[in-house]
């Protein structure tokens, strides 16, 4: 080194040390900033302090910036991670709804009403269409002792198979049962029909509990102090039985019958009995419960399904059930038809004034005619043959009446007077009595017309012994007990309700002329005042509107719409007998 040199590094040593240490400083500052990691170690202590004045000073724009990029990052996270996210939440949810019930049970029953609607409505339609289907097919079976059993019995009820059908198919079948603690709401245990699997059985308890919890805060602010005891949802049932501090939910598909009912407080007595203790000390750990003891005890009313496979049998087998049906068939329609014949022989000996007063009588077998009875002469022998010869579908006749000549002693006449009053009073209306003392009779009582009354006159007068008739009969109309119907909000006369006009319309044809007939309408329940007031008279008008017309009456018919509700009628059970005609004699 030569003296300049020297002379330099004496002078200006501390300068150069001083250059060379900045050179180094350079040379590090100049790979940090090529190296991502260590500027970050270098700024991350500034950042939340960044942020945190960026969010005092200006928050607005702080989070303009930001949610793009917060938002992006979770829509990745959960497609990436979507089944883990799942798995985590669940056992939140199910903790989540138990806690919403118990603080706020209106919001979750609110919440959950859709969708309980829906489900059971599905439920119900799929229920039926299976039914529905089972039906059609046991309807297309082939000949087996119990379809003909189905087929007599709906032959002998006046009801149609199907209608048989679908009470055979309403039987009881429980399709699942959960123990519920009453305070919580959770499932202490639970059990289901292997054939009917229920998902979620946590999900369905929760929404039970949030219904019953429902019903019962209102039943209490109507000051109605009972429990909830069934949740009907067309033909599914959720039967509710309660205790102190637990209940039984039990699910039925079908008739919910006094036995299933007895046998749901049975086993709820069990569990209560036994384990009475552990359910009021439940503080939400399931492992202090006896499980196994309670799933065993709620198993027993479990109904598992049973195939029953119906044989078919020959036809030969049905031969001789069916020979002896049709054998009692035939024998029951001849004797119903000689009643009738014989029937219509003895009105008809009746009617005849000449043969009123003896004593004639009619058998009928096989349609073969039998005459019995006393008569003084001949000519009344042969009357009575000649009435009957009218009569159709007859094979023979046998005339056995006797001719007896003497009918004027005391015993005669009274037979006389006994058996013309029983003859004239199997007319209807007719309440005819007599007092006999020899020779007199004094006739009293009721008739439904002055003809009626003429003909009781004039058939007295014809016994024979008799000197002094005295006749106190009077004329009283027969009460019409018919009652016309009508449908809701109409005032049509039904197609079967006009049997009983055409019944009234032959009384009245029997009767004075000079009778006033009063029809009363009714309403019922339904409908305004305004709008039953027109119906009831347009009831009323078409009934005397049938009558005049149709039935081309000579009696004075007056209509009355009178708008109230009958007070005769079973309002719980049969409201709709309020929309009545009825008739009655103006006096």
């Amino acid at each position: 080194m030569d003296d300049l040199g020297k002379l330099r590094n004496l002078l200006l040593k501390e300068e150069q040390e001083s250059l060379l240490e900045l050179k180094i400083q350079l040379e590090k500052l100049t790979v940090e900033s090529h190296t991502p990691q260590i500027i970050i170690e270098k700024i991350s202590p500034f950042i939340s302090s960044i942020l945190e004045k960026s969010y005092s000073s200006d928050k607005k724009l702080l989070l303009e910036a930001l949610s793009p990029i917060v938002l992006e990052l979770i829509d990745r996270n959960y497609e990436e991670s979507k089944d883990k996210v799942v798995k985590q939440l669940a056992p939140l949810i199910t903790t989540a709804i138990k806690e919403q019930i118990k603080s706020h049970k209106d919001e979750v029953v609110d919440a959950l009403y859709p969708v309980i609607g829906n489900m059971i409505t599905r439920y119900v339609s799929k229920t039926f269409e299976d039914m529905l289907f089972s039906i059609n097919d046991q309807i297309k079976n082939g000949l087996t002792f119990k379809t003909l059993k189905r087929k007599i019995n709906a032959k002998i009820h006046g009801i149609s198979e199907t209608e048989l059908l679908l009470k055979e198919h309403a039987l009881t079948n429980v399709k699942a049962v959960f123990f519920i603690h009453k305070e919580t709401g959770i499932v202490l245990s639970h059990t289901q029909n292997i054939n009917n699997p229920i998902n979620e059985p946590e999900m369905i308890a929760s929404m039970m509990t949030a219904i019953r919890s429902f019903v019962n805060d209102w039943i209490d602010k109507n000051e109605k102090h009972q429990e909830i005891n069934t949740i009907e949802y067309g033909g599914s049932k959720i039967v509710l039985e309660a205790s102190g501090y637990s209940y039984l939910a039990v699910i039925i598909d079908g008739a919910v019958t006094n036995i299933t009912i007895n046998s749901i407080r049975e086993v709820l007595s069990q569990l209560v009995a036994k384990y009475s203790d552990e359910i009021k000390n439940f503080d939400g750990n399931m492992e202090n419960l006896p499980k196994e003891e309670f799933l065993s005890i709620i198993s027993q009313l479990i109904n598992e399904e049973e195939e029953v496979n119906n044989k078919s049998l020959h036809p030969l087998v049905y031969i001789l059930p069916l020979i002896l049906v049709s054998w009692i068939s035939y024998t029951i329609y001849n004797n119903i038809i000689d009643n009738n014949l014989a029937k219509k022989a003895n009105e008809i000996l009746y009617k005849d004034s000449a043969l009123t007063i003896y004593r004639l009588e009619v058998e009928v077998k096989n349609k073969n005619m039998i005459i019995n009875g006393m008569v003084p002469f001949s000519f009344y022998k042969d009357l009575a043959y000649k009435d009957l010869q009218k009569i159709d579908n007859i094979k023979s006749i046998q005339n056995n009446i006797q001719i007896i000549d003497s009918f004027d002693n005391p015993k005669d006449i009274y037979d006389k007077i006994t058996y013309l009053t029983l003859a004239l009073n199997l007319k209807e209306g007719n309440r005819i009595e007599y007092s006999y003392n020899y020779p007199n009779v004094k006739v009293f009582g009721n008739v439904f017309s002055k003809k009626e009354k003429k003909y009781v006159e004039e058939q007295f007068k014809l016994i024979k012994g008799l000197e002094n008739i005295d006749f106190e009969v009077g004329i009283v109309p027969p009460n019409i007990e018919d009652i016309i119907y009508f449908e809701q909000n109409s005032s049509e006369i039904l197609p079967n309700q006009e049997y009983k006009l055409i019944k009234i319309i032959n009384l009245l044809h029997n009767l004075d002329e000079d009778l006033v007939l009063e029809i009363r309408g009714f309403r019922d329940f339904t409908g305004t005042l305004e709008r039953n007031a027109i119906l009831v008279k347009e009831r009323a008008e078409n009934i005397m509107k049938y009558l005049k017309v149709k039935g081309n009456v000579s009696q004075k018919l007056v209509n009355i719409g009178i708008n109230d509700i009958p007070t005769n009628i079973d309002k719980e059970n049969y409201p709709e007998q309020g929309r009545r005609v009825v008739f009655t004699w103006k006096k």
